[in-house]
């Protein structure tokens, strides 16, 4: 080898630590950027040359620029890190629930049911002062009010997942377009696979975009021998190289007024299934966790007003009635009751129908029969219900035109109510009607107290204190209505209407001790791998530091080493 040969090869020398150098520079200029990924430059030693029998090194050169990941570790990092995402959802939709029930407070509803039946306690104990009668309606409507009021925000945040739904379709078209275009930009600048160097900033700019797309839906990522990725859910391709699907949010009815927001491939329509991400936990979040406590809150209400309005329509107020309008309506008046579309299904049985003349001072009780056998053919509907109520002397009955029944005495000189002590609506038919009943509604958000007692003057009077017959002042069926709170109801498993609602919270409070506790491990789990992926791809300024004294000697000895080939070219020349 020559010494023009030897000056060749620490040239290159020189080169290769010069582009050492600034590799190492741009690692130590970029440890701050988020989602930059460590560069190093792979040295490898250049051909050899052959000179007589000798195979004598030319020293080094840069085989390539690549980037410093594990990429085992970066799939595990991705998916923990959607895993964490949608923990983090359902807990935080926890925590919200919580802060609604405002539980502990002045204005939640266990105050609310409590401070309701001990005023039918004091109606019990005070039975001539209209005003404990008042209180205790007052206090009825604001047990609705706030458990309608529960109901609407529970289901504004139902709402709000349908929105929060709407913008990720779009923040995941908005990645997917990045990831495909920066597919094409890696695949032209790394030459297909061609050369050894990696597109590093691109391929930054990619992992990024690729670690957000994982924490909204869990993705499969691929890469392919040209540089470029294929990005797949649940097996159905999102990212193929430079091309992409668009998704789209559209929004599917979940029965009644509730809505739900999906997201759905645009080119077939079909559903996006997601395990993991902001997106699996929206779903869990909003159908199971809101709409189950959306549906016990309902069977709570629902329950509270039918078995409530059970017992209060065997009794009545200071006085009898003289017209009473039912406050649910069927849908077909000549269909059987059971199959009217009655929100409460009323069952075969009899109701007693009292009807007191005041002229004579005369009581009679009738026994209405409620045929729902489906036996004989002719089950009772609303229309022969009210032909079977026109039968009874002094009291006339019709179905209007809203489909509600309407009951009226002839004269001013008749009053009726319904019902007798031990001789109970066994039909249950008062209260599926909505006929003398203290709660209107079937659900949370609809449930209420009758009109006739929430805007009557005289409301208190009509209150609803005393059993069916008994006419003035009268307490027993205020003392039935007092204790019901604790009494257990076949429909809630054996459980009060008080516990029913404990059980609800219960649920509430251990389901967000879960979903801390799951949130949690994740996030500690998710900086393991973070801190495994950093030990890798992260840029330690002390380890730039000794990279950078290692190169620069290495330079500085090529160029001792040109120094002395110099030297030697002089004697040369000289000669």
């Amino acid at each position: 080898m020559s010494l023009f040969g030897s000056l060749q090869m620490a040239g290159n020398t020189l080169q290769a630590m010069q582009i050492g150098l600034h590799v190492v520079g741009n690692n130590i200029a970029n440890a701050s950027t988020p989602g930059y990924v460590r560069e190093r430059a792979i040295f490898t030693p250049a051909p050899v040359q052959q000179l007589g029998k000798l195979a004598i090194g030319l020293g080094v050169e840069v085989a390539g620029i690549v980037q410093s990941v594990d990429k085992f570790v970066e799939s595990r990092l991705r998916d923990a890190g959607g895993d964490r995402a949608s923990a983090e959802v359902q807990e935080k939709v926890y925590r919200d629930i919580q802060a609604i029930l405002g539980e502990l407070t002045d204005t939640d509803i266990s105050t609310a049911l409590t401070q309701f039946f001990n005023s039918l306690d004091d109606v019990a104990q005070n039975p001539e002062d209209i005003d404990f009668r008042n209180l205790a309606i007052g206090n009825g409507v604001t047990l609705a009010e706030r458990i309608n009021t529960l109901d609407r925000r529970i289901r504004a945040e139902h709402q709000d997942f349908n929105s929060r739904v709407e913008q990720i379709a779009l923040e995941i078209n908005t990645l997917t377009e990045q990831i495909s275009e920066l597919n094409l930009k890696i695949v032209t600048t790394e030459g297909g696979g061609s050369t050894a160097s990696q597109a590093g900033g691109l391929r930054s700019q990619r992992q990024e975009a690729l670690k957000k797309l994982a924490e909204i839906v869990d993705v499969t990522v691929v890469e392919n021998d040209t540089g470029s990725v294929n990005v797949s859910i649940n097996g159905e391709i999102l990212v193929f190289e430079g091309t992409r699907r668009e998704v789209s949010s559209v929004l599917e009815n979940e029965g009644g007024d509730l809505f739900a927001a999906t997201i759905r491939y645009t080119d077939n329509n079909s559903p996006l299934t997601v395990g993991g991400g902001e997106l699996h936990g929206i779903y869990e979040s909003r159908d199971k966790i809101l709409g189950g406590f959306l549906d016990g809150l309902d069977n709570f209400a629902a329950t509270l007003a039918f078995e409530f309005n059970k017992l209060y329509s065997q009794g009545q107020g200071i006085d009898g009635f003289t017209e009473i309008v039912s406050t649910f309506r069927v849908e077909d008046a000549d269909a059987p009751l059971n199959e009217a579309g009655l929100d409460f299904t009323p069952v075969n049985g009899n109701f007693n129908l009292i009807v007191h003349n005041l002229d004579e001072d005369s009581t009679k009780t009738y026994a209405i029969a409620v045929d729902l056998n489906g036996l004989d053919g002719n089950d009772t509907s609303l229309s022969s219900l009210a032909s079977a109520i026109n039968a009874v002397d002094g009291i006339s009955a019709e179905v209007n035109s809203d489909n509600q029944l309407v009951i009226r005495s002839d004269s001013q000189d008749i009053e009726f109510a319904f019902g007798l002590e031990n001789q109970a609506d066994d039909s249950h038919v008062l209260a599926a009607l909505g006929i003398n009943t203290f709660f209107t509604g079937s659900s949370a958000r609809s449930l209420g107290v009758n009109e006739v007692l929430r805007t009557d003057r005289q409301a208190g009077a009509k209150f609803a204190a005393g059993l069916a017959g008994e006419t003035g002042v009268n307490i027993e069926n205020a003392l039935r209505l007092s204790g019901f709170h604790d009494e257990t109801i076949e429909g809630l498993k054996g459980s009060s209407i008080s516990g029913a609602y404990d059980q609800l919270l219960n649920d509430t409070t251990r389901g967000a001790t879960v979903a801390a506790a799951v949130a949690d491990g994740l996030r500690v789990f998710e900086g393991t791998l973070d801190a495994s992926a950093q030990a890798v791809s992260g840029v330690n300024l002390d380890e730039e530091a000794i990279d950078m004294i290692q190169l620069q000697r290495t330079y500085q000895a090529s160029a001792r080493y040109i120094q002395t080939l110099s030297e030697l070219l002089d004697v040369l020349v000289a000669l």
